[in-house]
């Protein structure tokens, strides 16, 4: 410190014109500097480490942005960070036993469509309620020249129904006539199958000993229908030829992968089948069959 107070007033010698301030002062003045300095740069790295302390925050909330209490106006809007990419996802497949519509027979399996197959046909799926049940052999269909059908080994399940039907009805009064009706689930495409198969007998089987077979013309109805006869010689009450031809109609129709027949069977030795009649008792036992179908 000596040699700074000798080198000052030497400088005031030489520049004594020159007013300086004394060397306590000169020194104070150095001193306050140095601090300013200090505080300065202290300063300086408070607002640096403040200023990411801040931003580290804000990056930390940027998925659901910084808060906002009411009245407060945002200065800025951060552009949310963009959700990672997402790996394409298979669509999944539907299920084979759920059906395009209604209830699910809880005793069902599922067709080739993804409709359920049901096990067990109710009576409110045929044309009447409270009918005789269990037919066997031609009562399902006529022979048709010893046929037989590929399609029998598709079957889900299947029921027949014995109905007596009447024109008029009135107290004491002869039915018309009978149907056998045959409703037949399918698995899988059979039930279309048998549709083929069965128009390929009728066309195949002209005339099976006195029985002769064609088709006939009738209403469209479902997805598939058709018509045919079977024509046979009228006999008497003693079983003696008249001369004339007896006929029986049957109707058969398919719902997707179920197949109705309607075989009119006449009544004792009456008359013939009527087709008007016929058509009209197929489509009211189409209706009830889509009924439980439709509720299914």
């Amino acid at each position: 410190m000596a040699d700074f107070d000798r080198a000052y007033r030497a400088l005031a010698d030489e520049a004594d014109t020159v007013h300086l301030a004394p060397p306590t002062e000169v020194r104070a003045r150095a001193d306050r500097r140095t601090r300013m300095r200090v505080v300065a740069a202290v300063a300086a790295a408070a607002v640096a480490v403040g200023g990411a302390t801040g931003g580290t925050q804000w990056l930390l909330r940027a998925d659901s942005g910084p808060p906002v209490t009411p009245g407060d106006t945002p200065t800025a809007t951060l552009s949310p960070t963009p959700p990672p990419a997402t790996p394409p996802t298979q669509a999944a497949s539907p299920s084979a036993s759920a059906p395009a519509s209604g209830v699910v027979d809880p005793q069902a399996s599922a067709s080739a469509t993804g409709r359920a197959i049901p096990r067990s046909i109710p009576d409110s799926a045929f044309l009447q309620d409270g009918m005789i049940d269990g037919l066997l052999g031609d009562e399902h269909l006529p022979e048709l020249c010893g046929a037989t059908y590929k399609s029998e080994a598709k079957i889900q399940v299947r029921r027949s129904k014995h109905v007596t039907y009447y024109i008029n009805p009135t107290e004491g009064s002869t039915p018309e006539g009978t149907f056998n009706e045959t409703i037949t689930v399918y698995k899988a495409s059979a039930a279309k199958e048998f549709m083929a198969q069965l128009r390929s007998v009728v066309a195949g089987c002209a005339r099976d000993g006195d029985d002769r077979y064609k088709m006939v013309s009738a209403t469209k109805r479902g997805d598939d229908s058709f018509m045919f006869e079977k024509r046979y010689p009228t006999v008497d009450p003693d079983g003696n030829p008249t001369g004339g031809d007896d006929v029986r109609l049957i109707s058969v129709v398919r719902v997707g992968d179920v197949v109705m027949v309607l075989y009119e069977r006449g009544w004792e030795a009456g008359w013939s089948a009527d087709p008007d009649v016929v058509g009209r008792y197929t489509a009211t036992a189409l209706t009830r069959l889509n009924s439980w179908l439709g509720g299914r």
